[in-house]
């Protein structure tokens, strides 16, 4: 048996390990704990919630056993040998000192990894999907790893204002990461449904705000609004799609941002441009793709035309570089999205990690992931 061989053998193993962890930690548990009367019957009332399970506006298949063995096999069969750096991938150094507070007509960010993205609005720090454990997993000694470290020290950053939540999937909900900024962060503005989550973690009720889809929050003079997607939600085998999932828009009299989250493509995203856009900057999901799971996650050119379509001005690929969660090279999306973007005249950004972006200046992005 080659290296390679036995290299997919050890990675499937231990993804499907992963995944066997996942149902048995969460299995038998209440879909929501320490949820209010309130929210329960928030959740019960919502037009996304059908038959004790929250449902996309499209039919979605689901993981059926002939799927889930297809995509099990697609794992072993079909790894690529370079799913995970060889190399130290280059990441730039962040520190609060690098952001202008006081500015409070700037517009910057950073990614942080993953779908992490640290922002600067309305003078105040906003932050989506932290996850800065080393795994994306219900434990940490098995699961994805890590590709690089988090570029900032999150203990430097003194007062968060929100946090962005948009499923409570591992790798955008992480335990370890909000256990460490629910005494930093002002208001933590999620899903209907995964609020308990949270309080069973030590956040203070008082902070959270729960939202279905279409509907908006408002905090000092920045909006945001909790817009569909088409995803799935569930951390084991006993809560699946027990909480809703979504996307986001982030917006102020001066700018306006879109956060996919996790999605397949869908109409939705004609309706979220149509209402909301056009967008400074649309994060778009592209990373983690296969054919298999189309429904749920886009292909590189399912990931362009939904930026067209809640109009984008320039887009910034998320979702990727970080952990191995699919079967294509690590560095598949950058160089697939690049060539499409470049097909289609569209203004692609693809920032160093901790590479901070001002809006208001022209940045330098390097191809950074060719080091390899």
């Amino acid at each position: 048996m080659d290296v390679e061989v036995i290299c997919k053998a050890k990675r499937s193993v231990t993804a499907t390990l992963s995944v066997l962890l996942t149902g048995l930690v969460m299995i038998g548990c209440s879909a929501y704990p320490n949820t209010s009367e309130q929210n329960l019957k928030r959740i019960h009332e919502s037009k996304q919630f059908i038959k004790g399970k929250f449902r996309n506006e499209l039919h979605t298949p689901g993981f059926s056993m002939s799927k889930t063995w297809a995509m099990a096999k697609d794992f072993f069969n079909n790894k690529s040998a370079s799913s995970v750096p060889e190399q130290t991938l280059p990441i730039q150094a962040l520190t609060p000192g690098m952001f202008d507070l006081t500015d409070k007509d700037a517009l910057r960010f950073s990614r942080l990894g993953h779908s992490t993205v640290l922002i600067q609005l309305a003078g105040k720090y906003w932050l989506t999907d932290p996850v800065f454990s080393e795994r994306t997993s219900p434990v940490q000694w098995a699961g994805p790893k890590r590709f690089h470290p988090v570029p900032i020290d999150i203990d430097s950053i003194k007062e968060i204002e929100a946090v962005l939540i948009s499923h409570n999937h591992y790798d955008h909900l992480d335990a370890g990461s909000i256990k460490m900024l629910k005494d930093k962060v002002k208001h933590f503005v999620v899903p209907l449904g995964v609020g308990g989550k949270l309080v069973s973690w030590g956040v203070d009720p008082k902070k959270i705000v729960q939202l279905d889809w279409w509907e908006n929050a408002f905090i000092d003079d920045v909006e945001l609004v909790f817009t569909p997607a088409q995803h799935f939600s569930g951390r084991g085998m006993g809560d699946a799609n027990q909480t809703l999932w979504g996307s986001w828009v982030i917006r102020t009299d001066k700018h306006s941002l879109y956060f996919s989250g996790d999605t397949g493509y869908f109409p939705g995203f004609k309706a979220i441009g149509e209402r909301y856009g056009p967008f400074d900057y649309a994060f778009i999901e592209c990373g983690a793709y296969n054919e298999l799971w189309r429904d749920i996650h886009m292909l590189p050119k399912d990931s362009l035309q939904a930026f067209k379509d809640v109009k984008g001005k320039v887009m910034v690929p998320i979702h990727n570089g970080t952990f191995d969660l699919s079967t294509h090279a690590w560095f598949d999306p950058m160089e697939q999205i690049t060539a499409l973007a470049n097909e289609s005249n569209i203004d692609l950004l693809i920032p160093t990690f901790g590479q901070l972006i001002d809006a208001d200046k022209k940045p330098v992005t390097p191809p950074w992931w060719k080091t390899r």
